[in-house]
């Protein structure tokens, strides 16, 4: 896997600046976070008396979280400041090496997390909600939605959430280390929301733990939303294929 410098007190190009005081706050990230999946509930409402399709999922529950949680983060956004300074919302054509990146980084923990659940669960474990649903997707325009929601519209999101304004309110108080442990800590437990992903829970940490140190290192979070979306995208891609 190619990357930046390495570096997590800062020395490497680009190092993370810390918010502003009084700028982002660890609150903020949780009433984005809340706001999105509250979003998700009300969305789910007009479409849940039959059971939500996959085309409901991707076209409507999914797309309304990820882009309230958007909004929520730029309303929230108080300094004059541009986004790209304030959260590192920066890309430059140099980010797409984070797609083959996270498309590695899930191949690698896909297999820790299948040797895990061999050993462990005799082979058979809980099948995330989310992955059910990609994985009875059908039609084209229904796995158009899956890519658009899980490819890009959740990266850009939770990289904004997790790594933007979580990420950075804990670099200004705490060590790279500890800012980063806490921010992959948020991310894995912000997924058992849906129960059967506990046994993942180990998995998206470590995720966490990467795209944390890429934003500490490179001050930006083009590359970390490259490698969050290439990671969903071979899960996506995998799915569609079996």
């Amino acid at each position: 896997m190619s990357s930046p410098p390495v570096g997590w007190e800062g020395e490497a190009a680009g190092p993370l600046p810390p918010a502003p005081a009084g700028q982002w706050k660890v609150a903020h990230a949780v009433v984005a976070f809340l706001a999105g999946i509250a979003a998700s509930l009300v969305a789910a409402v007009p479409v849940a008396s039959g059971g939500i399709t996959s085309f409901e999922a991707f076209a409507v529950v999914g797309p309304a979280q990820s882009l309230v949680t958007i909004a929520v983060v730029a309303l929230l956004k108080r300094s004059s400041r541009p986004a790209r300074e304030d959260l590192g919302v920066r890309f430059t054509p140099a980010d797409a090496w984070g797609l083959p990146a996270g498309a590695g980084l899930q191949i690698v923990l896909s297999l820790l997390m299948s040797l895990v659940v061999v050993v462990f669960f005799g082979g058979e474990a809980p099948v995330q909600d989310v992955v059910q649903i990609v994985d009875e997707a059908a039609g084209l325009g229904t796995r158009v939605a899956v890519v658009v929601t899980a490819v890009i519209l959740a990266p850009v999101a939770e990289e904004l959430v997790f790594r933007g304004i979580l990420l950075r309110s804990l670099a200004r108080r705490f060590s790279p280390w500890a800012a980063a442990f806490g921010s992959a800590g948020a991310f894995a437990l912000g997924h058992l929301l849906d129960p059967n992903a506990a046994l993942a829970v180990p998995a998206l940490f470590v995720a966490g733990l990467v795209l944390a140190r890429q934003v500490l290192v490179s001050g930006r979070l083009g590359g970390a939303i490259a490698m969050h979306a290439g990671f969903n995208l071979l899960s996506v891609l995998l799915l569609f294929l079996s």
